[in-house]
C-alpha cells in the first residue's frame, strides 16, 4: 500500500517500505487491494453489496476474498485472532480506503499495465525461491483465483503510484531541517540501535469539540489500562486501531530513533522492552505504543554507489512500451556521445534528480528499490544499464563510482535527508488518507452476511 526504506533513500522511501513487506508478507500486502467488480460479475456466486463508496460498491465477494488473504497471513505468523466479526469490520475499513484511492488514481489517469504486474509477481516468486507456476499454485491453494490475485497486485501498485504523485512528490526537506536533525540526539546517535514498535491509533474528528475529545481521551485511557493489565497488544491493534498496520498487529517494524515518527522520538529511547506508553495526543487522534524489541546492529561500514538515472513513468499518455522505447533511444544516444546529464535534465521524470542531471548521489542497498539495486550492483563504473522497470517506472542508470568508508559528512547528510524524507512522507500519507476518507461518500449497508459466512 511499497513502499517508498526507501526513497538517496529517496522519496520512494514509502514505496520501498511497501515492496519490502510485499516480499515478506505477499498474501497480506496483496490483500490491501480489492477484487475488481468485473471479475465478481463473471462468477456464479450469490453476491451482495455490503458498502457503497462514492459511485462504486464493495461486494460480499470482495470482502470474502480479502479475508482469505489476511487470515492466512495472520495465522501463518501465529498471531492471536480477534473475533471474525471484528476482523471483518477492520477489513472493510481497509477495503474502503483502498477503493477511494483507486478511484482517485483513475480520475488522475494513473494506470499500471500488465507488464508491470507480471514483473512484480515474477520478482515476488523469485524472492520466495519459486517458479512462477509454483507461486501461482501457492496462491490458488489459499482459495484465491490467480486472475483475482493479479488484480489485487495491480491495484496495490496503483495506490503506490497515486501516493507518490499526490503526496511524496510534495515532500520538501529544507537545509535547516537537515542541520537541525544532525545536531539533535537522533542525528548524533551512531550506536546502530534499532527499536521494534507496535502501534495503535484511535482517530478523532477533524475539528473535535471538547466533548468529543473528552470521549476519545476516555476510550484511549481505558484501552491503555486494559493493555497494561495484560490484554494482547497485537490482537487489540487488529480490532481497535485505525493505523495502516492494524491488520498486522500494529507492527511498525525495526527502526532507528531517527526513523521513528516525530511524535514518538522523545519516548522510545528510554522505554523498556514490553513497556506500553500512551495515549499520546496528535492532530489526528490518540496513539498507544509498545516497545516489542531492541537491538544493536553494526553499521560502521557501508558500500555506497554513486549513481544517476533517467526515469520515465508510464501513465495515461505514455504506455509502458513507449517508456521503454524512449529509454532505449536515449541509451543509444549516450553510447554515441550524448551527455547523460543533459538528457536527464530534459527527459527524466524523477523530480528529485532531474535538475541535477539525474544524479541521485551516493546510495546504499537499503536506499533504493530491490529491482534498482539488483541492476545497479551488476554494473561496472561508468557502465550504463539497459532500460529496466521498477515500481516507480522505467529506469536507465549509470554507475559513476563506488566506495566503502566510515561515515563521512556527506554520508551523514544523505542519511539525514533519507530519514527526514521517510518520516515526512509517512506523516503526510497518514494525514492525506484520513482527509480523503473524510471527504468520501461512504455507506455501510450490511456486514451481517459476511460475518455469518466467515
Amino acid at each position: 500500500m511499497i513502499d517508498w526504506h526507501e526513497f538517496l533513500k529517496p522519496i520512494h522511501t514509502n514505496i520501498k517500505m511497501n515492496i519490502t513487506k510485499l516480499v515478506r508478507h505477499v498474501a497480506f500486502i496483496a490483500g490491501l487491494s480489492f477484487i475488481s467488480l468485473n471479475a465478481v460479475a463473471t462468477r456464479e456466486v450469490l453476491d451482495k453489496v455490503i458498502a457503497v463508496v462514492n459511485s462504486d460498491v464493495i461486494s460480499q465477494y470482495e470482502l470474502d476474498s480479502y479475508a482469505k488473504l489476511v487470515l492466512a497471513d495472520i495465522e501463518a505468523q501465529g498471531a492471536a485472532l480477534p473475533s471474525k466479526e471484528v476482523l471483518h469490520e477492520q477489513m472493510l475499513n481497509r477495503i474502503v480506503l483502498d477503493k477511494i484511492q483507486v478511484q482517485l488514481a483513475a480520475e488522475s489517469g494513473i494506470e499500471v499495465d500488465s507488464i508491470t504486474v507480471s514483473e512484480a509477481i515474477q520478482y515476488m516468486a523469485k524472492q520466495k525461491g519459486q517458479t512462477l507456476d509454483e507461486f501461482k499454485s501457492s496462491i490458488e491453494r489459499k482459495g484465491i483465483a490467480f486472475e483475482d490475485y493479479r488484480t489485487q497486485i495491480r491495484n496495490d501498485l496503483t495506490i503506490q503510484r497515486l501516493q507518490a504523485r499526490e503526496v511524496a512528490r510534495d515532500v520538501v526537506i529544507a537545509k535547516a531541517d537537515v542541520e537541525s536533525y544532525l545536531s539533535s540526539p537522533a542525528g548524533q546517535d551512531h550506536s546502530g540501535t534499532e527499536y521494534k514498535l507496535n502501534h495503535i491509533l484511535l482517530l478523532t474528528p477533524e475539528s473535535p469539540t471538547p466533548a468529543a475529545l473528552k470521549v476519545a481521551q476516555s476510550k484511549a485511557d481505558d484501552l491503555v489500562a486494559n493493555l497494561k493489565k495484560g490484554a494482547d497488544f497485537e490482537k487489540t491493534a487488529m480490532t481497535k486501531s485505525a493505523g495502516r498496520q492494524a491488520l498486522n498487529g500494529g507492527d511498525l517494524g525495526w527502526r532507528t530513533v531517527g526513523e521513528l515518527p516525530t511524535l514518538f522520538v522523545t519516548y522510545v529511547p528510554t522505554m523498556q522492552v514490553g513497556e506500553i506508553v500512551g495515549p499520546i495526543r496528535s492532530a489526528g487522534g490518540f496513539h498507544i505504543i509498545k516497545l516489542a524489541g531492541k537491538r544493536v546492529t553494526n553499521n560502521e561500514k557501508d558500500l555506497e554507489t554513486h549513481v544517476r538515472q533517467i526515469l520515465i513513468v508510464p501513465d495515461g499518455h505514455t504506455s509502458s512500451e513507449e517508456a521503454q522505447k524512449t529509454l532505449l533511444s536515449l541509451r543509444k544516444q549516450i553510447l554515441n556521445g550524448a551527455d547523460f546529464a543533459k538528457l536527464a535534465q530534459k527527459k527524466s521524470q524523477d523530480l528529485r534528480s532531474s535538475a541535477k542531471g539525474g544524479d541521485i548521489g551516493w546510495v546504499r542497498e537499503d536506499a533504493v528499490l530491490p529491482q534498482f539495486y539488483e541492476v545497479m550492483s551488476k554494473l561496472k563504473n561508468s557502465e550504463i544499464s539497459e532500460p529496466f522497470q521498477t515500481e516507480e517506472g522505467w529506469n536507465l542508470i549509470q554507475v559513476l563510482d563506488r566506495r566503502t568508508q566510515h561515515t563521512s559528512n556527506e554520508a551523514a547528510w544523505n542519511k539525514a535527508m533519507e530519514v527526514l524524507t521517510m518520516r515526512k512522507t509517512n506523516e503526510a500519507i497518514e494525514a492525506w488518507t484520513k482527509r480523503i476518507r473524510d471527504e468520501a461518500r461512504i455507506e455501510i449497508i450490511s456486514l451481517t452476511n459476511a460475518n455469518k459466512q466467515a
